[in-house]
């Protein structure tokens, strides 16, 4: 599943190609996604200009004028992709073309789980997004509310990373590499933790959102970006579908566990 840094990959490519450009026309496939455009959608979005792109936890925001959003949400196997006119092809899985002057964005989503769908207006989009936590790549962060938060909770630290209510683009991926960039243990509750060590593990997940970003994100299954560029991140995994792990030229094993269904790697040796 892309997971905020490819996300966030995606944007920076995408709002380099579309910011300021028109959108022609709209085509979708028969196939349903999990949200989906409306047929009225169409007129209002084509012959529309894109004013920006932006990310809302690990949406894609398209911000269009006349005033309208179309939302993406690229789900379990979802991307999108920058075809050239002469270059495009339909292929298996297309759901959603956007046509401009020079070029296609396509949406491409094996699975089916993604989004794509229109809000008319600010309050549907502060609606939409009302009850999403913080975002450590782009909120300024009041560790004293996280920290009563924390502390009003009972869970493990893997499930309120988790909790896009609390923090929002965290992963399965990214939440196994901060706690052991934080050497804490997956299955502690959360009301345990001081202050100093939410901050530990706020500053952890920050660096392993921004090396992976940095690295073009994680690119496993499905994940590329919309030029066909995969991202090496995976290679830089420390514990994530590890055995073991090196630490100061010692090598620790590295257990897996299942935690909400999800599946957990850490040092046992080394988180607490």
């Amino acid at each position: 599943m892309p997971e905020l840094p490819e996300v966030e990959t995606t944007i920076r490519y995408l709002d380099s190609k579309v910011n300021g450009k028109k959108i022609l026309s709209l085509t979708t496939s028969k196939k349903k996604l999990r949200k989906n455009l409306h047929i009225k959608n169409f007129s209002a979005i084509e012959g529309s200009e894109i004013k920006s792109v932006d990310r809302r936890a690990k949406y894609i925001v398209l911000t269009l004028k006349p005033l309208r959003y179309l939302v993406i949400h690229l789900g379990m196997s979802g991307r999108l992709k920058f075809f050239n006119k002469k270059n495009y092809a339909n292929e298996k899985h297309d759901h959603v073309v956007m046509e401009f002057s020079q070029f296609y964005v396509v949406f491409n989503d094996p699975r089916r789980f993604g989004m794509f769908f229109m809000l008319e207006d600010n309050q549907e989009l502060i609606n939409f997004f009302q009850h999403y936590g913080v975002d450590l790549m782009l909120d300024i962060i009041d560790y004293e509310n996280i920290f009563h938060i924390f502390q009003k909770k009972n869970v493990s630290l893997k499930q309120i990373l988790l909790d896009q209510r609390v923090f929002v683009g965290i992963g399965n991926i990214y939440a196994n590499e901060a706690l052991f960039h934080s050497r804490l243990h997956p299955e502690r509750k959360s009301n345990t933790l001081s202050k100093l060590e939410i901050k530990q593990l706020i500053r952890s997940c920050r660096h392993v959102l921004e090396l992976s970003l940095k690295n073009g994100g994680s690119s496993i299954n499905d994940y590329k970006s919309p030029d066909g560029t995969l991202g090496s991140f995976q290679n830089m995994f420390q514990v994530y579908q590890r055995t073991e792990v090196m630490l100061k030229k010692k090598l620790y094993p590295v257990k897996k566990i299942v935690q909400n269904g999800r599946s957990t790697f850490f040092s046992p040796t080394l988180q607490k």
